[in-house]
Order: C-alpha cells, then structure tokens, then sequence
C-alpha cells in the first residue's frame, strides 16, 4: 500500500470518529450565530417579539426571569443580521441580558437577577411515552407539583393541542432539572418555548399555563401578527 493510500484511510478514519464524538460541532451549529437577511415585527411585546423570532426561525428560547423588561413595547426592523444580534436588539440592550445556548435552545438570563428557583429543581424522574407535545408540557408540571407537594391528588386546567399534531419523545430521565427537562421537550418539538408565568403577560401563540411557567407552541394559529 502506498503513502499516499494509507493517509487517505487514517484521515477517512478520523473524520468517522470525529463525526461520533458526543457534541462534535455544537458550538458551530448555534442558532445564536446563524445568519438571517431579514426580520421584521410591528409595535408588540418583547417577549411576543421574541417569539415570533423563534418562529419564522424556528428556533426554541427558554427565558429565564420576569418582569417589566418582557411587556416593554418594541418595534424591529432588520436586515442582514444574525439570531443572537435580533435577540439582543428585541432585547434592547447587549450588556443587562446573558444569551446561552443548549441543546439548540436558545437561553436568555438577565444579569444580576437569579432565576426561577424551580428552574433548578431536580426531579427524581420522568418517564413520558411519545406524546403530543402540550401534554408533555403538563406531565412535567404535573410531576413538580408532586414532587413539591406528595400530597396533591388532583389537577385542574386547560391547554390547546397542537396543529399539526406535534409529538416529543419517549422519554425516560433522572435525576434532572426542570430546566434540563424543559429543554430536552422544546428540542424535541417543531417549535416551542417557555418564560415564568407572570399575570397579565400575554403573547400570540397558543400557550398552556401552569403556576411555574408558560410553555408556547409554534404549532398552531397564532394572532394576527403586529404591523
């Protein structure tokens, strides 16, 4: 065998291995960096301007706090910009908020402010069937209230279903945060995201509703969108 044939196999060989190490090419593949020639959203709510980002690009957000800084009014118009660049602009400011990524969901904290503690609850297990994606949503408020409360017997409450029908799972985890597990549902989805349940915020996709957080789908109709 020639030179040249064995570096072709040894460098056929590492890309092969480099394609199966666990995480190779996340950091590449972040929404945050990726390119989009335009976006545009009429006066509306940051966090509904958040989400109708997420939708036309189809990337899940989990947003970690609350407060005046979510239904302050915005208005965008951009060109030749990246997700994490209009997330920032939506925002209104690069230096009060802090923009992660996992598992392709894109995080947003504010500085300074702790997150939700349920956030970081850890839920002895989870185990779901493949199911409609709202459902799974509900399973896992359901599975907080009774780790939070044994005694609970009973649940009260509503939700939309998706449209098409969006299904997530099965899954079966341990020992993991809400957060973990809200991002492991939202990954799974064609489209969803999640802020802490606050009264009087209100956003344009159909979204199910627990007394930790607001979990919102992209499969459905959503309002009309602001011009």
């Amino acid at each position: 065998m020639s030179v040249r044939s064995s570096f072709r196999i040894g460098f056929a060989v590492f890309v092969l291995l480099a394609a199966y190490v666990p995480g190779a090419g996340r950091d590449a593949a972040s929404p945050l960096s990726r390119p989009i020639s335009h976006f545009s959203i009429g006066k509306t709510s940051v966090l509904d301007a958040l989400f109708w980002l997420g939708r036309d690009e189809r990337v899940c957000i989990g947003i970690e706090f609350s407060g005046n800084d979510l239904s302050r009014d915005v208005q965008v118009d951009v060109d030749q910009s990246t997700i994490g660049e209009v997330v920032k602009k939506i925002l209104g400011s690069s230096d009060a908020y802090q923009l992660s990524v996992s598992d392709g969901v894109i995080l947003i904290r504010k500085k300074g402010v702790n997150p939700p503690a349920w956030l970081d609850h850890r839920l002895p297990e989870l185990e779901l069937p493949r199911t409609e994606l709202m459902w799974a949503d509900i399973r896992l408020s359901m599975a907080l209230e009774r780790d939070l409360s044994p005694s609970l017997q009973g649940f009260a409450g509503d939700s939309p279903g998706t449209d098409p029908i969006d299904e997530v799972g099965p899954f079966h985890e341990r020992e993991q945060t809400v957060r973990q597990l809200l991002i492991k549902i939202a990954a799974a989805s064609r489209g969803a995201s999640w802020f802490p349940s606050t009264y009087g915020v209100r956003v344009s996709f159909p979204a199910c509703v627990n007394r930790f957080w607001t979990f919102v789908t992209y499969s459905g109709q959503p309002a009309a969108r602001p011009k």
